[in-house]
């Protein structure tokens, strides 16, 4: 269901007004369009905007880390890090999206000058005179008509002392995430998470798993259980005499062939196919030919085709079908057999058909688990047995379009180069997402690769395919695979998550993850442990807490300042009082403190700007783009130079070197495909890119990135290159 739209400026329907609304909107309705768009409320933000696309109006359960539990409805909302609970999601935007049509499903606030007053009235006057050039006459001027309004300012906030620089909280460290996952995973890592898991019973083994845990201990887990390899196929088509065949249960023909002295070996050829090309059981046929033809000329006793091998029931075929790759790496010699369908009247080339058989999802580990050093022999039902296709195992990367990467599963498996656990599963599921896959279930290519690992977690249909690659993941030992894929920035916003390409073009091998993979979740989502987590403030900045080098002079100068408001009050007094001598002190009181309040912006520039040496940990964010010096004025009250642009901070991030080779961020919107992206994410409708600026007061850093939602927390998740990567999630 879409979302549906709301009049801007008023709560949905559901909601009532209270007095203090009606009038407020009594106001707005007499004022512009501009008024008419602002909402006003005691609870700071004061002044908003209503959200301009309404989500589908169904409520949803919170479970906060106080463990209050509430219902709440379909909004944008993050987790409060003074108390944990669950708030109202209000996002700082630019003026340009602020009066732009409304476009978001959060609501939206203009963004505030947060600096101390005191330095706002001192900057007030001192921004008019430029930093980096000589002042125009007109400039002076206006500096001194703004001089003694700005000086009265200061003299009247100095009465009452105050923290010019904000609080430091959590000893510096940043705001951290209030969030805890109360469910039960879908699948757990963990035995005792699972939900199936009784109440005191002694043993992590789920009761319908404990038979088939004591058989192989070292081999099964109860919450993802791993199946069972066969040593060998279950039935056969075994050669009778000089011609014909019978389809057998290999365990029955043993015993009827063997002795108790010598235990007869049951070899067979493995005959591949697809069933495009043989549909009708008049096709098939040919395969038994193919395999007949083959088990004579090479001395097995038998032939596996999958038409007439898979079982003799539909439970026995859905089991065995899994269970191909093992029967492929038992076969002496596998073969190909490629045919155009029955009634098609131009006939395809050989080379064709067998790219079409090449398509199919099993043929990858079919190939690879043959015996090394074979040659594959490929019979077509248009043509004699006595001239098949033939093409050396090593060569056979060819016939697939992925030539370059297959080719590294092959030699792997040849013994030529081997692969890393990690590089085995990254290349084959690359090359198994190239393959028709077919409809069966979703899971299919994980169960096509799981014949290539050693632990095989047993089928569950219900798996979506990211769900079936996990649990195969999490099963086998593969260099923490899960783990770096959650560090991957994927190139576009719906590349799936098999590809694994990174933003960056960093392979998977050369991330490091920080954090645990501990459960599989529902909508193909997974459960981290062990992560650092920021929360990122939205709704306003908040005056950051400093720490700056004090010298003497600087201390008893501010010191002396701070009192200077009660050193011109007294003097006003002493002067009232009269008498010769209290006149005289009360000028000298007077006169000193007119001539430093006369000063005071100049003063409070230099006692309160500087090099930091510390600064309070925050993650401030606004929606849109603005340049650095008026981020730096919204926070620190000036353009001091504290804050730069990351380097690397974003995909968008751009960076250059000095006339000394050092590495400087630069403005972003300096490259003009960004800067056309800030332009475009003014109107960006619902589910596209839009532009988020992050500001990092710790590293004194700013970040504009893309995304589809505001993140509410960063979460750091690994590092590559001496680089941390961090997702930034929202909820």
């Amino acid at each position: 269901m879409p979302p549906q739209a709301w009049p801007v400026g008023y709560p949905p329907p559901s909601k009532k007004k209270s007095a203090i609304r009606r009038v407020h909107d009594f106001f707005m309705k007499q004022g512009s369009n501009d008024l008419r768009r602002s909402e006003w409320r005691v609870k700071w933000p004061n002044s908003f905007q209503f959200a301009g696309i309404r989500r589908p109006n169904n409520d949803h359960r919170h479970r906060d880390m106080m463990q209050r539990a509430k219902d709440f409805p379909s909004e944008d909302y993050y987790l409060s890090p003074f108390d944990g609970h669950l708030a109202k999601l209000f996002v700082q935007s630019t003026q340009e999206i602020y009066d732009a049509n409304p476009n978001s499903t959060w609501r939206r606030t203009f963004i505030r000058n947060r600096s101390p007053l005191i330095l706002q009235a001192a900057n007030w006057v001192l921004n008019t005179l430029p930093r980096d050039r000589e002042a125009k006459g007109e400039e002076i001027a206006m500096a001194g008509l703004k001089w003694i309004p700005s000086c009265i300012a200061i003299l009247l906030l100095m009465i009452y002392p105050v923290q010019v620089a904000g609080e430091v909280r959590n000893n510096g460290k940043y705001d951290g995430l209030a969030y805890k996952f109360w469910s039960y995973p879908y699948h757990a890592r963990n035995a005792q998470e699972d939900r199936n898991v009784s109440l005191g019973q002694p043993t992590n083994l789920l009761q319908s798993n404990v038979a088939l845990a004591q058989q192989s201990q070292n081999t099964k887990s109860a919450l993802n259980p791993i199946a069972e390899r066969p040593i060998e196929p279950k039935y056969l088509c075994f050669l009778l005499g000089k011609q014909g065949m019978e389809i057998r249960e290999v365990s029955q023909w043993r015993i009827e062939n063997s002795t108790k002295e010598n235990s007869i070996e049951a070899t067979y050829i493995l005959v591949s196919y697809t069933s495009e090309h043989f549909k009708t059981d008049e096709e098939k046929l040919f395969l038994h030919d193919v395999g007949e033809h083959v088990a004579r000329a090479t001395g097995a006793r038998a032939y596996w085709v999958g038409c007439s091998c898979l079982g003799r029931t539909d439970e026995e075929r859905e089991d065995n079908v899994w269970r191909i790759s093992d029967i492929v790496r038992g076969a002496q010699k596998m073969v190909i057999a490629v045919s155009d369908p029955s009634g098609k009247e131009q006939s395809t080339s050989d080379t064709t058909l067998l790219h079409q058989w090449g398509t199919r999802v099993w043929t990858l580990p079919e190939l690879l688990l043959t015996p090394t050093n074979s040659d594959i022999q490929i019979y077509s039902r248009n043509k004699s047995f006595d001239s098949p296709m033939m093409i050396s195992k090593r060569n056979f990367a060819t016939v697939w379009g992925d030539a370059s990467i297959a080719r590294e599963l092959i030699d792997h498996y040849e013994g030529n180069l081997v692969l890393s656990s990690l590089e085995l599963v990254t290349i084959a599921l690359k090359c198994l997402h190239t393959r028709q896959k077919g409809s069966y279930l979703p899971g299919d290519m994980a169960y096509a690769m799981m014949g290539l690992l050693r632990r095989r977690p047993t089928i569950v249909p219900s798996d979506t395919a990211f769900q079936a690659f996990a649990r195969l993941s999490l099963a086998n030992e593969n260099d923490l695979l899960l783990e770096r894929l959650i560090c991957v920035l994927p190139k576009t916003p719906d590349q799936p998550w098999y590809e694994m390409d990174d933003q960056w073009n960093v392979s998977l091998w050369d991330i490091l993850p920080s954090t645990q993979i501990c459960g599989i979740a529902d909508n193909d989502t997974v459960l981290i442990d062990g992560a650092y987590a920021a929360a990122i403030r939205w709704k306003a900045f908040a005056p950051v807490a400093s720490l700056r080098r004090d010298s003497w002079g600087r201390f008893f100068i501010r010191y002396f300042f701070r009192s200077i408001s009660y050193w011109f009050f007294v003097g006003i007094a002493l002067v009232a009082v009269g008498g010769a001598a209290l006149t005289a002190l009360g000028a000298i009181f007077l006169t000193i403190a007119l001539l430093i309040i006369l000063a005071s912006p100049y003063i409070i520039r230099k006692l309160y700007t500087g090099k930091l040496w510390g600064t309070q940990a925050w993650l401030f964010g606004f929606e849109g783009y603005m340049d650095i010096s008026t981020i730096e004025q919204h926070i620190f009250g000036a353009d001091m130079g504290h804050l730069k642009w990351s380097t690397n901070g974003s995909p968008l991030s751009l960076h250059t070197a000095n006339e000394y080779g050092e590495c400087i961020g630069q403005d972003p919107t300096s490259n003009p495909a960004t800067a056309e992206k800030v332009r475009a994410a003014i109107n960006a409708q619902m589910g596209q890119q839009r532009i988020f600026t992050l500001i990092d007061t710790y590293t004194l850093t700013v970040t504009c990135f893309e995304a589809a939602r505001p993140p509410i927390a960063a979460v750091i998740s690994g590092a590559e290159g001496g680089m941390q990567r961090a997702l930034l999630c929202s909820y």
